[in-house]
């Protein structure tokens, strides 16, 4: 006989869904309220965005010119954290924004929630956009978001540290294989009785990109087709070796001392800008950062290459600050007119100049390029460009997929586990979550994002 009594996973999960649907309702009657009338009685557009500082700055410029371009329509912008978290209760309870800014890697999640409208913007295309960009933005044939800001992921590199150590890249130009960029590591390191005074490079310095490194090899996490877990597939068992062999060259205590180091600056950048670290993976606002924190350094920046992709078609990760329309949005025509003004190739540079970033089109200025705060832009700019250049996988489930792939991460940087092991390990957990997905979607009658159901 069928036991009906409830698991205490069970209860916790309708304990959470209740608690949820109260907040969601509370945050419909006491959330932000939307405006209804704005300058001249216009239509009033509620636009939500996750951006602080300067770079919220540069979006109010992007507003103020739509505002000004006609007198039928005034955007409110409003930025506020946890937005991808607020953004849900809202339109669980009723009471959502016209236009909303998130991430990337948030469409597969609210496209697949039938939370977000499909954008119908005139003029604009998926040949709109950089190759690398498109699928950030698409789903299938379907436009889900316009694009905010885009950026790629280049090592910066202290060209005084390549002088010093006798490294020709005047002449002989950025490493053009994988084997002649580990061999530049040594060169440009400084150990001295089992100390790290000088690093070369640190697969984990920062850290925030672990999950890149099979994209370098032709590898992938997720199958979208298939909706198959590829955590331990060859590829990325010889990602992950070359990743944890990076940690081998100096040693786990030598680096842990080396990390743990006491400092002045607590920044992320730390190590690279005191000259602690000779080459680091970091986005395009790392020019930013360098003009205000050490504009002495002498610094570029080029693509990583790997065994996939080539000088002319590098790989490499990216990610787009996206535009979406939610469902049951107040004016959603309104919300897409305006997105499709933010998609203008003069808007897109204007926002993307002032993040420093590269511009997420197709067409690209002269202007741009020449006048853009990162010298190297170039070599970001290549990536978006390139069928090389790839985003986080198309799940709605990332989240927990990268909470278990970081696991397993750590135990690859941070012990002496072989690499397939703990990948087999990783891929049965990741196995077990997407079948969790598919009988979710099957009871909700909701569409795979990228695929069948």
């Amino acid at each position: 006989m069928h036991d009906m009594r409830e698991s205490p996973g069970s209860l916790v999960r309708i304990v959470l869904l209740c608690v949820l649907a109260l907040v969601a309702v509370g945050y419909a009657l006491l959330g932000p309220r939307p405006s209804t009338s704005g300058p001249d009685d216009r239509i009033v557009l509620n636009y939500w965005e996750k951006w602080t500082g300067t770079e919220a700055a540069a979006m109010q410029r992007v507003v103020d010119a739509f505002n000004a371009s006609q007198d039928r329509i005034h955007v409110n912008y409003l930025t506020m954290s946890s937005i991808d978290e607020k953004a849900m209760l809202s339109i669980a309870g009723g009471a959502p924004p016209d236009v909303l800014g998130l991430w990337s890697f948030n469409l597969p999640f609210y496209a697949q929630a039938d939370a977000i409208l499909p954008l119908h913007l005139p003029g604009i295309v998926a040949e709109t956009y950089a190759p690398a960009v498109r699928p950030l933005l698409f789903d299938g044939d379907r436009q889900l978001a316009g694009v905010n800001t885009c950026s790629s992921v280049a090592v910066y590199v202290n060209l005084d540290h390549l002088d010093r150590a006798g490294l020709d890249w005047r002449n002989g130009g950025p490493p053009r294989t994988l084997e002649q960029f580990d061999a530049m590591i040594p060169r440009l390191s400084v150990v001295q009785d089992g100390s790290v005074d000088r690093a070369g490079f640190l697969h984990m310095d920062p850290g925030w990109w672990h999950w890149c490194w099979p994209g370098y090899f032709g590898g992938k996490l997720y199958d979208v087709e298939t909706d198959t877990a590829t955590i331990d597939s060859p590829e990325n068992i010889e990602a992950f070796t070359w990743f944890q062999r990076g940690q081998r060259r100096y040693g786990r205590d030598a680096l842990r001392r080396f990390q743990s180091a006491p400092t002045d600056n607590p920044s992320p950048y730390r190590n690279f800008l005191t000259g602690r670290l000779s080459m680091t993976i970091q986005g395009p606002w790392m020019a930013r950062v360098i003009a205000e924190s050490a504009p002495e350094l002498n610094w570029a920046a080029w693509p990583l290459p790997g065994p996939v992709g080539s000088p002319e078609a590098p790989a490499g990760p990216i990610e787009c600050d996206i535009l979406v329309v939610p469902r049951g949005a107040p004016h959603p025509d309104e919300a897409m007119e305006f997105i499709a003004f933010t998609q203008r190739q003069d808007m897109v540079e204007l926002v993307s100049s002032l993040h420093a970033k590269p511009s997420p089109l197709m067409e690209v200025s002269e202007s741009f390029r020449r006048e853009h705060p990162n010298h190297s832009i170039a070599a970001h700019e290549a990536i978006l460009h390139s069928p090389n250049g790839f985003g986080t996988p198309p799940l709605a489930g990332w989240p927990e997929l990268n909470a278990a792939l970081t696991a397993g991460v750590d135990r690859i940087w941070n012990g002496d586990e072989d690499v397939a092991t703990v990948l087999a390990e990783v891929q049965d957990e990741v196995e077990v979550q997407l079948q969790r997905s598919q009988t979710r979607r099957e009871r909700r009658n909701q569409r795979r994002f990228g695929g069948g159901p």
